[in-house]
Parts: C-alpha cells; structure tokens; sequence
C-alpha cells in the first residue's frame, strides 16, 4: 500500500525560522509549483490527499477551492506551520481549529485528517493528539519513528498505521513510512529524502515494504527556487535536487502504484491494525 499526500505550503514554509509577520512580501510561487503538481496527477490518473496549512488557505482560497473541485481530499497541516512543540496542549488545539475553520469555510465539507508540520509529533507532545479528535480529525499522520531536525518520535511502538488509544475513543494514525536499518528508522519517501535518494532506491523501498506514507511539498518541484538568506547546510537541504525532482516525480508515479488515504482508509482493517497507548 502506498500513499500519496501532498503538503500544500509555500518555500519559505521549508525554514522552520521564518517569521509570518514576512510572508505577505515574500515572492508566490505555490501556483507555479502545484500547477506541476496537478497535470502531473491528473495524467497518470492519480489521487492524492492534500495537507495545507490554514494560512495558504485564506491568501489563495482559489487554490484551494480549485484542488477540491477537482476531486482531491482535504486536510489541515496546521494554521502557521509552526512546530506543535512551540505550543502548549491549548495553543495547539487553537492553531488546528484555526486551520479547519479556514479549510472548511472554502470546501463546505468537515476536515477529518490532519498533519503536523515537520513531524513534530514528538514524545513529549504525544499527548496533544487527543486534542485532534476534539476538533473533529478521525485520521493523523504526524508521527515519524525517525529523527528528523524538527521532529521525530523515535519511542513509537510501530510504523504502521494503528490506533492510538486515548481511553474512550481512538485516533487513526497513518505514520511515516521508514526503512529499518540496524537500529535506524531511516525516511526515504518524501521531501528532501526524495529528492537527495537515486531513484532506484526508492523504488526499490516502495516495492518491498508492505506500508508506505509519501509526503511532498509543491517547493520540492521548484526549478528556480527563490533565494533565502539562511545557513549554507540549510539552504542546500531546501534546494538540492529540486531541478531534477520533476522528471524524477513523474518516473516514480509511471511504475508505482498509489493511493490516497481516503482509499486506503476504505481497505485498512482497522479491527486488526496495532493498538498504541500514548
């Protein structure tokens, strides 16, 4: 089973220290991006869940109201792409209802699934998940057994999707998916990772693993992406390989199979799947 999301955010979003009081002057290149994006789906006869940030969602509701109308599920990646650990339980809980209130408005369905920003799901903020079905989201997919700059939850008990117990009712958690290597989770199907990886790597992973959780971001397929002033390892971590991501995006989905989570929640069993307790 492979899964195919998008994280819907624009390229200052991939720097976890930008400040939102800049964004409105910082130069749009999220049409550019997920117009690539959407043909590419559409000519492989392709859907994929989006994530996106509640944000993005009041600039360009157009946007938004465009990948509904074409038939892609909807979920929140949060209302400012802020680490969930920068928030209290509370905060948290603001931030998503925020985001959902903003996705809501423009698609007139009930978001259910959400997404953390970076996989910032960590053991000390695990607890926070109980606040999503607070909110209404039925289906999650912060969780990340590997380490990862800003993220990672290296103590969960699997990474498959599960339930997470949270005494009278349960979240269904979709994790990210990894390659167990030695005692390493490492990622490999997303993001940076995809865009650093040889191909036949991935393809390789995807193929021989029973669960895999894609993520991209409209940013990864940027040919020009625009300047930032941030460390040397920062920026080659925003930019590498992102020139030739495109082509390497639409070879992947030509010999691979994909889903997104609104069929794959159809065929999971979800009375057999793993029960965690947080």
């Amino acid at each position: 089973m492979n899964i195919l999301t998008i994280d819907l955010e624009e390229w200052f979003h991939a720097v976890f220290e930008t400040d939102p009081a800049g964004w409105n002057d910082k130069k749009v290149r999220i049409y550019h991006n997920t117009e690539f994006l959407l043909k590419t789906l559409k000519e492989h006869n392709l859907k994929a869940t989006f994530f996106v940030v509640g944000w993005i969602a009041r600039q360009h509701p157009d946007l938004i109201k465009r990948i509904h109308q074409e038939g892609f599920e909807i979920g929140s990646h949060s209302d400012n792409h802020r680490t969930a650990y920068m928030f209290t339980k509370a905060e948290f809980k603001d931030d998503v209802k925020r985001s959902i209130e903003s996705l809501e408005m423009l698609t007139g369905e009930k978001v259910k699934l959400f997404r953390a920003p970076y996989f910032s799901i960590t053991n000390s903020t695990g607890d926070y998940l109980e606040t999503l079905l607070e909110n209404g989201i039925e289906i999650d997919s912060s969780i990340c057994c590997g380490v990862t700059k800003y993220g990672g939850f290296k103590d969960f008990k699997t990474g498959n999707p599960c339930l997470i117990n949270f005494g009278n009712s349960y979240l269904k958690e979709y994790p990210m998916s990894t390659y167990q290597f030695f005692n390493r989770h490492l990622i490999f199907s997303g993001g940076g990772y995809f865009r650093l990886l040889p191909l036949f790597i991935i393809k390789m992973l995807l193929k021989k693993l029973p669960y895999n959780m894609t993520y991209f971001h409209p940013h990864d397929f940027d040919e020009a992406p625009p300047a930032m002033d941030i460390s040397f390892k920062d920026n080659i971590r925003r930019t590498i390989g992102t020139k030739a991501a495109q082509n390497k995006f639409k070879r992947m989905l030509s010999s691979v199979n994909f889903i997104d989570i609104a069929a794959s929640n159809q065929i999971t069993n979800w009375s057999k799947v793993p029960v965690v307790n947080l």
